[in-house]
């Protein structure tokens, strides 16, 4: 069978949280890699990167993490194990018992406070998410440990970077140089492609003093980047977005 012939096209992108960080990661290695790929315009809606800030319930993690990851190479011998509820009983009840103490107002209403008071004051409507029909026991959010440390690495080294293997020769192997490519030196790739970035002001999870870091670097790098913020939590952008954020992104997507 002869062989399609590949057509040229170009994609404009919207991204929220993490998706974000992985689009810029996608777009800075193509270039480095002198690969095209394909965006012609990037809308990151608070995008994860830089973590100069982060809410108050991840602070004891920070000094915890690496001696639980010792405690699992050392002991379990594994390289990487998954951040989650183990069982489907333990899921569903959980998911069970904040479905059902969201319902009573003046215990919802407590919920929602203790959230604001260890995610940094987030007013993302949480309940809201819970009603989602995607979301439910079968499905509820599942980290791997790799992930953790990288956010770790972000917070501690107060860069936005690649993952550090922890050795030279690990990161020689994966990047070809010793130490991992901090991303925000790179973002000179970026030029060509208009970035918008947008931050929520009652984000406690990516607050938006560190999405104003993404958009310092870019404009010192010569990107064509615009910052916008919102009235909103961090969950908002995806599960009550209203109709201004909807004209925004709708209307950046039009441009050509």
């Amino acid at each position: 069978m002869r062989a399609l012939p590949r057509e040229p096209y170009n994609l404009r992108v919207v991204w929220h949280s993490l998706g974000g960080l992985v689009m810029l990661i996608h777009c800075i290695q193509r270039v480095r890699e002198g690969r095209p790929h394909h965006v012609r315009r990037l809308i990151l809606l608070s995008p994860a990167g830089f973590h100069m800030v982060i809410p108050r319930m991840f602070q004891p993690l920070v000094y915890v993490w690496r001696p639980a990851m010792w405690y699992f190479k050392r002991v379990w011998r594994q390289q990487a194990f998954p951040v989650h509820l183990p069982t489907f009983m333990a899921r569903l009840l959980a998911f069970k018992l904040t479905i059902d103490t969201s319902k009573l107002p003046a215990v919802g209403d407590l919920l929602q406070s203790i959230a604001r008071l260890l995610l940094g004051g987030d007013r993302s409507a949480w309940d809201r998410a819970l009603l989602m029909p995607h979301y439910a026991a079968a499905g509820m959010p599942l980290l791997s440990s790799w992930q953790v440390h990288h956010f770790i690495q972000l917070y501690t080294s107060r860069r936005c970077q690649l993952y550090d293997h922890g050795s030279a020769a690990a990161n020689v192997a994966a990047y070809q140089q010793p130490q991992p490519p901090v991303l925000s030196e790179c973002f000179h790739a970026l030029r060509g492609v208009p970035v918008h970035l947008v931050a929520g002001q009652h984000d406690g999870v990516i607050p938006p003093v560190n999405i104003r870091c993404h958009y310092e670097a870019m404009q010192a790098a010569g990107v064509d980047v615009s910052y916008r913020e919102f009235d909103y939590g961090h969950m908002d952008f995806t599960f009550s977005a209203k109709e201004e954020l909807g004209y925004y992104v709708s209307s950046l997507l039009s441009r050509t």
